[in-house]
């Protein structure tokens, strides 16, 4: 399953990663996260039984020298019939500080699989397309045309949007850690600020004490396909500082719930002036 900004499935998410660049936000802060992932038993969850797992997130770098992200999945669930099923998807990436390129390998391992693997590197081609070479599975080269953003990029841009007191941006942004030519389209809501201590994520809140933070919903939609139900919606809690707090990933058939469980801050790189 996917997991963003790639978030942290890319999305990433990818988790998020943040510039030191957008307007009104705290320099993106290098960490490493670790988030417990359950079962939303709220809803219902169709022949779902259970499902857990964890999300492990690293990301290093600066606006100078591009962002380096790790994110990995790991998941087991189980409908009752059968065994549990296991699954662990590897992202790794990295992209340019203002943007411009971006390049990522993804891996997904399931059971007895020894793990299928998406490489690619992404371009921008002026303001209106993006150029992907792909060297794995299979070489290929994909034209997308229309104003993408890319994983960081779409980020910077929800922070400049929250900071101007903006509550709702739309975007299509590249996600191509399960297609390499995936684009979707998609709609952020963003809600009021806060520094309320009293809500922290627990394991950071020596390192987010003072920090606005916001609650934020994320919409994947098909392209073209706004009208309709979404793909997926990740709700999250989102730091001035790139750090992401509790979560939800809403599949529409059921929902997982993720909380932070470990959290570590590394040594910024120094000497970015972005």
């Amino acid at each position: 399953m996917p997991f963003y900004p790639r978030l942290f499935a890319a999305t990433a998410l990818s988790l998020w990663c943040l510039s030191a660049g957008a307007a009104g936000a705290a320099p993106l802060l290098p960490h490493k996260a670790t988030y417990r992932l359950t079962l939303d038993g709220s809803r219902p969850s169709g022949q779902l039984e259970e499902m857990n797992g964890r999300i492990d997130y690293e990301i290093t770098g600066d606006a100078c020298a591009g962002y380096t992200t790790m994110t990995r999945q790991e998941s087991e669930s189980s409908s009752g019939e059968g065994g549990p099923v296991r699954q662990a998807v590897t992202s790794k990436g990295w992209e340019d500080g203002e943007g411009r390129s971006y390049r990522f390998l993804s891996t997904t391992e399931a059971g007895a699989d020894a793990g299928a693997k998406i490489e690619a590197n992404v371009e921008r081609q002026g303001r209106e397309a993006l150029k992907v070479t792909v060297t794995q599975p299979q070489p290929r080269t994909v034209e997308l045309k229309g104003d993408i953003l890319l994983p960081t990029e779409h980020v910077v841009r929800v922070l400049a949007a929250a900071a101007a007191d903006e509550r709702v941006f739309q975007a299509k942004v590249y996600d191509g850690a399960s297609d390499p030519a995936k684009v979707y389209d998609t709609l952020t809501v963003i809600g009021r600020p806060s520094t309320d201590e009293a809500r922290l994520a627990a394991p950071a809140r020596a390192t987010l004490q003072g920090h606005t933070f916001y609650p934020v919903t994320v919409s994947y939609f098909e392209e073209g396909g706004v009208e309709r139900a979404p793909a997926y919606v990740m709700s999250f809690t989102l730091y001035d500082n790139g750090v992401v707090g509790g979560l939800k990933i809403d599949y529409g058939r059921f929902a997982l719930l993720g909380a932070m469980s470990a959290f570590e801050p590394l040594a910024p790189a120094g000497g970015c002036s972005r």
